[in-house]
Parts: C-alpha cells; structure tokens; sequence
C-alpha cells in the first residue's frame, strides 16, 4: 500500500479506458492457456518485442487499433495447438466462458456492496474479515477460488479514498469483479497509479480533494483488494437490487465513483 504525495500535475488527457472485446474465448485464453504452454509464450515475446510500437504521443492509456485482431489470432492458435495435442478439448474453453459470465463476474461484487451500504454490521465484517462476510451471502460456489482467494475489502469515506492496482502483473479478485479491463494490466497504468494516484484519478475524470487521502493497494497472489466505494447521497430510499444497479467494476477499482 502507498499513500499518495501532493504536488503539481501535468495537464492530463482522459484515458481510453474502452475495452474493445475480443470476445471472452481470445481474452481468456490469451490470459490462462499461455501459463501451460511456456515455449509458445517465449515466442509470443519475442515477436512482441520486435512489434510496431504505438504511436509516440498518443496518450497513456490509449493502444495499437489492431491490439483485439493480433490477440484474438494468437489466442485461437493456441486453443487449436492444445487441442490437437490433447490438453483441452473444444469443450473446455467454452465452459470456463460459461462459468465467468453466468457464476462469477462483476454482478456478486454489486450484491456485496450493496449489502455493505444497508447494513453497518456486515460493512465492518465485509473490512475486517472479507471471505467471512463474504460467505454470509447467497453468491454461487467457488467465490474463494479462481482469483479469488485471499480477497480483501476498503471502504472509501469522505476522509480517504482507495485505489486498486497490480504492479507486478495483473492479479485481480475474478469472483466480484470479472475479468480485468485491458488497461489495468498496462504498465503505465500500473507504475503511474502507484507512483500519482491523484493525477492518474484525475485522467479517469475523478477530481479527489486535496484533503481526502488517497490510498493505493497492490494486489497479488497472496490478497486481491476490492473496493467498497461510498453510498452515493439520495440513495436512503433504494432497495439493495436497485443500489446494486448503481455499482460498477470501475467503482470496486477505486477509478469511479461507484
């Protein structure tokens, strides 16, 4: 965790943070099969490495065009060589697609916030013991498993504001917050954001006072930090289903208001 240091900001241009889909068999694939197929990964690199850069002066968080075709390409190569070496059948990645769109995604993290704004006494659990609170929901099985284990909850206040990243890589709490958006693992985002976390915010459109501290959280493979922004005001009235609509992945980043 690094506490953010005032001090003067460059004029920021507002990041691309659209995330083009390549469809969720390429991103995933991309992302999961490239661990068991070390030898293709070193040759990925090395054509990467030999790779058009983007444009100079394009803006930090903005990327090459074809960024999705490149990457789709790649990941149906690698789904065909593992299936044609008996790894994976032609079954596997759809069902893991099903399981991440239907059972696990930014839908349970809505429902845990939600809850966490009506209820005080489950907000205190949700911080002190996350997967505790966590299981005193009705969410579908497997939440402490694929990216989720070792998940820990902030709560944002008007007195400090949080903010999620990953420097190393780009781990990342799957069960209640999906699949990550391509920027998160970008690594400007990720040295950016450690080093001006309010400049960075700023660029996301995200204007943080000055006297609100912000707080950034570096997630790994031993704790996936998640973020329980602040109930926006007027809001007293709404049912938890209805505040769940009010929840965003990017809010449980830490880079949106809710």
């Amino acid at each position: 965790m690094s506490a953010d240091s005032s001090g003067p900001e460059a004029a920021p241009s507002k990041p691309d943070t659209t995330d083009v889909p390549l469809g969720r068999r390429g991103l995933l694939l991309a992302g999961s099969v490239a661990a068991a197929t070390p030898v293709l990964v070193a040759a990925l690199a090395a054509e990467l490495a030999t790779a058009e850069p983007a444009q100079a002066g394009s803006g930090p968080f903005v990327f090459p065009p074809d960024r999705e075709r490149h990457s789709a390409a790649r990941a149906m190569a690698l789904e065909s060589l593992l299936i044609e070496k008996g790894i994976i059948t032609d079954k596997t990645v759809d069902s893991v697609l099903a399981f991440f769109e239907t059972q696990m995604g930014p839908f349970n993290g809505a429902k845990v916030v939600a809850k966490a704004w009506v209820d005080p006494a489950f907000k205190q659990l949700l911080v002190d013991d996350t997967p505790a609170a966590i299981a005193k929901l009705d969410l579908p099985k497997g939440m402490t498993g694929a990216e989720g284990e070792h998940m820990r909850a902030v709560a944002n206040s008007p007195d400090v504001h949080h903010l999620i990243i990953c420097t190393l890589c780009s781990c990342y709490p799957w069960p209640v917050l999906g699949l990550p958006p391509y920027w998160y693992k970008d690594p400007t985002f990720r040295a950016r954001a450690a080093r001006e976390p309010r400049a960075v915010l700023k660029e996301f459109g995200l204007q943080i006072p000055a006297s609100t501290e912000i707080k950034t959280w570096d997630s790994s493979a031993q704790i996936r930090w998640f973020v329980v922004p602040e109930r926006p005001a007027g809001t007293e009235g709404m049912s938890e289903a209805d505040l769940m609509k009010l929840i965003t992945p990017e809010g449980m980043m830490g880079v949106a208001r809710t």
